[in-house]
Order: C-alpha cells, then structure tokens, then sequence
C-alpha cells in the first residue's frame, strides 16, 4: 500500500514506532515551510544520545520529499569514526547529489542509505538533461583528483546553497551529530593533523535564508562550545529536544511498542512501564527487547524485574549504552572527586547547587580552578547541567541514568552498593497503593488516546480474523435521507460486516500525483488483498468535550480528505469496492453537521456508541 513513502531508511526502523514529538515536530514543519519566505534562521538541535534527534530530522526528511514542494530536503549524518578531509567531502558532495537527484526524479535512496557513485550521478543527469548537476560533478572532480582539499571542501559544502541560487530553489540542509566534525575529520590522508575548526567552514553558510541548516549534536556541553567558538554572533537558533515525551505521548509508545515486539502488557504495568521510564522512548523500547529469559510485562512486578535486569547486568541495554557513555567522559578526569561531584548532583538531580555548595561537599580538597576544571568536562560530556547561572549546577534529571551511576560508582566512593531492585519496587508501590486513583488516571490517558485505542483493536482484529466486531451496532444511526443515498450506505455496512481487512495504520499520510499536499488519515484500514478489487475503511478522530464538537469546516475538511483517498487508491490499477469513512467524535455531534455527514456518506460514532456495542 502505498501512502507516505519512506525514501530515507529511518534509523527507528519500522516508520510506526515514531511515537509522539508533536510539538517538536509542529515546530519544525512551521520553520521549514517559512523557508520559501527567506525568514528561517538555522537552527541547532541539543539533547544527549537516544534522545530522538536523528528521528525527528530523518523523519522531517521524509515529510518534505513527499510533500514535493519548493523545500528540498538533504540529510547528511557526521559519524565518529576516522576520516580524511577529501573524502569526507566527496561523502557530502555524492550524499547532497543523490538526495537531490531522487527528490528531482521522485526515485526512492539505496536501502541503505549511502551516497550514489558519481558514475550513477551523472548518468542521472544527463538523464534528466540536468546540466547544473554535470557542470558540478566536473569542479568538483577536476579537484579531488588534484587532491586540492580546501577547494574540494568548500564546493561540497556550498553546494545546496549554490544550486539553490543556480536553480530558484529552496534546501533544508540537515547535519547530525555537526560536532564529530572536530574529532574525527584529518586534514592529511595520514590522521595526523585534526580539522578541529572544520564545522567554521559553514560559518557563513549557516547564515543563507535559502538554504538552511538543521544541524544536532549528542553531547551538550560540546556543542554549546563549538557553537559558541565557531558560530559566534547567534548565527544558531538552540532548541533543546528532551529524550522524554509527553506522559500520555509516553503511554501510546508502551502500547505502540508492545503492539510491534507483540508482548502481552495490561493496562496497569503499561502504566507503570510510562512511570518507571519517566515516559522515554529508548527506555521503553530497551525493556520489550530485552535478552532477561524471564521478562514480563503482565504484571507491575514482572516490569519491575524486568528493568532491574537491564540496569544491574552488563548484558542489559540500558546498562551496556550508558556505562559507555560514563566511561567516556570519566576516564578524562578519573579521580574520586569527579565520581564524588557526579554522584552527589546524581542524587539531588531536581536541585541546583552552587559551585560552593559543591566544594564544600568535597570537604574543600579542591580549589577553584580544580573544581571547576572538573564540573566543565562533567558538564563536557552532559553528565550534569549548567544551572540558572555559570555558578550553579545540576544532575540530569534522568532516574535510570542516576541508578546506573551509582550501580558503577558508589559502592566505590561511598562503601555502600545500592539496592536497585528494592528502589524500584518502592516506586511502583505507590502506585499499586491506590488502584482506584490508578485506574482514573488510566481511564482519563486513554480516552486522550483515541486513534491509538482503536488502532490496537483493530490490530487485534487482523490476528483473529480480520473482520471488526458488531460494526453495524457499533454506529449512530443513520438521519432519514434519500433512497438511494440509504440504499448505497447500507450496502457499504453490509460489505464492512463481511469483508476481512489485513492492515491497520494510523496517522496515516497519503499523496496524490500532481499535488504538493499530503493528506494525514488517523486510521486507516487496508481490505485483504485483492488480485482485482480493493478497499479501505478511513476514520476521523475527535475528543473534545461536549462544547467543542466538530465544526462544519472540519466535517467538509474530512470530505475534502475522501475525495483524496479515492484518487489515491485509483493509482493501485484496482476496481474500488468502496471506502467507508466513519467520523468518530468520542463525545457526539451537533444534529445539523452529523445529518450533513450523512448525506455525505459519512458514518458516525462515538465513544459511548463505539464501546458498548
């Protein structure tokens, strides 16, 4: 079925486990379609690892090559591994080339992601008669092959901003992970001489209103330093992604994830996963993929011994990714009183102190220059946090982080060895404590929920037998209207009632051919393929109170959306059986729009309707 095409192979993996970031993302797709008008400022994405950057931009990637307008995107990933300055930039050039040849011909990127050969590239432009792209190649061959690297770097570099120019177009130009650029990057073939200034070469570049940059870095404190050094004059906006969603954006990653890894979870350890996690991604995902041979997630305590695997046993992900990420900043300043500082804000992680404060834990062994030697590469390595001012100081607000920490280092420093499995088991008590309260909280998150909660029906649906349940039942009835139009609805009921379906998506995104706009479906249900004839089954959500029930503009703007679902499906080459469309307003319908729906041929339902049938 094709609806989104997912040309960049996302680093998720499968395109619906990107839970939530809606803000994020609302944000970002706002920035980039101002870019046409020349008032985008580029932008900088700081969070720690795992923390979702890569996702959002691939993810934001995706967005703009199926939107097929005037922003081109181009996502280019710097990775921590040894490279000289040439052929890292024959990288760029080739990754920039394809990326924009496949938006141009509307070709989908090697499955893996890596750049075309330039052999490819120019046959593809002479394919397209692209003489731009030809003109390109030649310069910038003309010096690798004079092996002159300066020259070779700043056409590469300036590429998309120049054939923005060249060609009346707009870039979006993404650079992951911009800071191992200071690292990794050699001047000479033999990894003498480091390019540590090189993410300076885009130091005007970064300032270009048709071409600009999305660029993100792992390590906070790093770069927070680069930008500062080699950015000067704010020439990047800072947006701090958080590695924890919403809470309720949390809850639909637990039953997302369960739903993908198919591992049974009750409502209440889907709960306490949210809870545990502090409604992380990573956190969650870890846990379902877990190795512990007696992992559980149908009980509050099987998820409570199921983390302690992952924190206390060095085969555990979460473990084995962040005494990675400690060891690396540590071993810079291995002593006892970077341990000490680390533990100590790990443990009041809510709280800033002031350097002081921390000196005076320390019993003072540490001048000023010492500690603050040790608190910046801390800081370096973003295992703590700058507070309200230079001055004060933070731990990361992170529990799982915090029990690792002390898992590795305050048996050393404090003669004492945490008892991990009996903190755990005190959080989730609390929880158990009130079931009343607990079964509220969850009645309340999953009514917020509602694409998702009919989503995970009807995926249980497919595994049965493909057919919904009491569909009929499960609708308001029908306003009286024409004979006919009566007579076509009905047929379209029985069909449903009858007809097996085999996939289920939700915010679902469809294109149709000669048309820059892509219309997002909150469900859609794919009919049992067909070799003739095919189907689909398209809902419209809504859960607002009883004074916000849906408007006339949006039961027109769902009509508008089915007329774009039936063009889309024509392209399949198939006899269409019929689309159903079902408005679902979880709290019901003005009288005058639900009849306009209906003679529409619109179907609807709320969550009373839905539920007790």
């Amino acid at each position: 079925m094709s609806g989104m095409t997912y040309t960049l192979k996302e680093r998720i993996g499968d395109p619906s486990l990107f839970c939530g970031r809606k803000q994020e993302m609302e944000l970002l797709l706002e920035w980039s379609e101002n870019i046409p008008r020349e008032i985008s400022k580029s932008r900088a994405l700081l969070g720690r690892r795992k923390s979702g950057k890569t996702a959002i931009m691939q993810r934001l990637f995706n967005i703009l090559w199926n939107r097929n307008g005037r922003i081109i995107p181009f996502y280019f990933e710097v990775l921590d591994f040894d490279r000289w300055l040439l052929d890292f930039s024959d990288d760029y050039f080739r990754t920039f080339l394809s990326q924009y040849l496949s938006f141009k011909t509307r070709t989908l990127l090697p499955a893996d992601n890596s750049p075309r050969k330039m052999a490819e590239l120019k046959d593809i432009g002479k394919t397209i008669g692209n003489h731009n792209v030809l003109r390109n190649i030649e310069t910038f061959q003309e010096y690798y092959e004079a092996g002159k690297v300066d020259n070779a770097m700043n056409w590469a570099f300036g590429a998309p901003a120049r054939f923005a120019g060249e060609e009346n177009l707009f870039f979006l130009v993404m650079i992951d992970e911009i800071q191992f650029m200071t690292k990794y990057i050699f001047r000479d073939r033999e990894y003498n001489v480091r390019a540590h200034n090189l993410p300076g070469a885009f130091h005007g570049l970064v300032e270009s209103k048709i071409a600009p940059m999305l660029v993100s870095g792992s390590y906070i404190g790093w770069m927070t330093q680069m930008i500062r050094t080699m950015f000067v004059g704010g020439r990047l906006k800072q947006t701090e992604i958080s590695p924890k969603l919403t809470f309720a954006e949390g809850m639909e990653a637990v039953y997302r994830y369960a739903e993908y890894y198919r591992v049974p979870i009750t409502d209440e350890s889907a709960y306490a996963i949210n809870v545990l996690t502090q409604s992380d991604p990573f956190y969650i995902a870890a846990l379902f993929r877990s190795d512990w041979p007696h992992r559980d997630f149908t009980s509050i305590a099987g998820v409570t011994r199921t983390l302690e695997f992952e924190v206390l046993n060095r085969k555990g992900e979460l473990f084995a990714t962040w005494s990675e990420y400690i060891d690396s900043t540590t071993k810079e300043v291995n002593d006892k009183y970077a341990k000490k500082i680390l533990l100590f804000l790990s443990r009041e992680r809510y709280k800033e102190f002031t350097r002081i404060e921390i000196g005076d834990y320390l019993g003072g062994e540490l001048d000023d220059v010492q500690l603050e030697d040790r608190l910046k590469t801390l800081e370096y390595g973003n295992l703590i946090t700058r507070g309200t001012s230079n001055f004060r100081f933070s731990g990361i607000p992170d529990d799982i982080l915090d029990l690792i920490f002390r898992q590795l280092y305050q048996e050393e420093i404090d003669q004492v060895k945490p008892d991990v499995g009996a903190e755990l088991a005190a959080k989730v008590k609390d929880l158990e404590k009130d079931r009343k309260s607990l079964l509220g909280k969850l009645k309340e998150l999953k009514g917020r929920m509602l694409e998702f909660i009919i989503y995970r029906e009807l995926n249980r649906y497919v595994r049965e037998d493909g057919i919904i349940k009491n569909f009929r039942q499960r609708l308001r009835p029908i306003s009286r209207l024409e004979v006919q139009q009566e007579n076509k609805m009905e047929e379209i009921l029985t069909a449903v009632s009858t007809s097996k379906f085999e996939m289920v998506w939700m915010n679902y995104y469809i294109q149709v051919p000669a048309t820059t706009t892509a219309a997002e479906i909150d469900v859609l249900v794919e009919g049992a393929e067909e070799d003739n004839y095919c189907w689909t089954l398209v809902f419209e959500m809504k859960n607002r109170d009883e004074k916000y029930l849906p408007t006339m503009a949006e039961a027109k703007s769902f009509v508008t959306k089915l007329n774009m679902v039936k063009q889309w499906l024509e392209q399949k080459d198939k006899e269409i059986r019929f689309i159903c469309p079902v408005y679902f307003s979880a709290n019901g319908f003005e009288p005058g729009i639900e009849t306009w729906l209906h003679q529409h041929g619109v179907f609807t339902t709320d969550m009373e309707r839905w539920e007790t049938a």
